[in-house]
């Protein structure tokens, strides 16, 4: 088949997985359901080996895959369960079609608020589905975020021991470390506010001027031109755009859900008496 773009057959190919990729998304789903609960103890037991031997490079590494781990679990569970919703409301549709309001028989006000904010069981479907091929879709989307964000990590974590050792010749430390540093802490604070913004340092002419270098270099530091034109699908329609203010709440969140921990001591019983 022809790759072009352009080529209609290709478009026509392209419009019919996209109908049918929900069977893809399943069965992703469930092996990286199941793979993912056999892999999270060698990720903290590494987590803790690290933290023993206060090695700093590998204990931002395993948090970074625990982060992960979290990130996927939670979205691709929430996949699982929509998308068995959506699969019952098909089968549901297939048997009752359409939501009939006059067959119910509630009051006027009810049947008015219910057609206004219920509406169609087509919509509801629609929506379903649209919420399902997002999940999933920006589940891998936060992780390469959480990549990009373990890569700046590493290489500011590299020059601060370059610069630690006594070794460093001066002008190695002065000349180059010291302001790569800086360089990086601005353009990651630079990059970090588009972000959030979506896009506002690129929309204005005065901002382009510096801030274009800047991302000429991040988008290969935080391996970004991997997945820039599925950010770029997400922030031209309402949907993303809205979907979007919640990726920094949701990155926080689960980045304290995958810090906590529960530990039970052996001093006190569970009538808290002393042992």
């Amino acid at each position: 088949m022809n790759n072009n773009p352009q080529d209609k057959k290709f478009k026509e190919w392209l419009d019919i997985l996209q109908q049918e990729s929900w069977q893809l998304e399943l069965i992703i789903s469930g092996f990286a359901i199941y793979g993912l609960f056999m892999i999270i103890e060698p990720i903290e037991l590494a987590g803790l080996e690290a933290q023993n031997e206060q090695n700093m490079y590998w204990g931002l590494l395993t948090r970074g895959l625990l982060i992960s781990w979290y990130i996927i679990t939670i979205n691709l569970i929430a996949h699982v369960i929509l998308r068995g919703l959506w699969i019952g409301a098909i089968g549901l549709r297939y048997v009752s079609a359409d939501i009939e309001y006059d067959i119910l028989k509630y009051s006027p006000k009810f049947t008015k608020h219910l057609i206004k904010r219920v509406g169609s069981f087509d919509n509801y479907v629609a929506t379903l589905e649209k919420y399902c091929s997002v999940i999933f879709s920006i589940t891998f989307l936060l992780v390469f975020y959480l990549i990009g964000l373990l890569a700046i990590g590493f290489i500011i974590a590299l020059l601060g021991l370059l610069i630690a050792k006594a070794e460093t010749p001066d002008w190695v430390r002065y000349g180059i470390a010291i302001p790569a540093i800086v360089l990086m802490v601005f353009g990651g604070i630079l990059t970090f506010i588009d972000f959030i913004t979506q896009g506002w340092l690129k929309k204005k002419k005065w901002t382009t001027f510096f801030y274009y270098p800047v991302y000429w270099v991040f988008k290969y530091l935080t391996f970004s031109f991997l997945y820039r034109p599925m950010v770029y699908n997400f922030l031209d329609n309402k949907f993303g755009k809205r979907l979007s203010f919640i990726l920094i709440p949701l990155i926080v969140l689960i980045a304290i859900l995958a810090a906590t921990r529960f530990s039970t001591s052996n001093y006190l019983d569970k009538d808290m008496k002393s042992s």
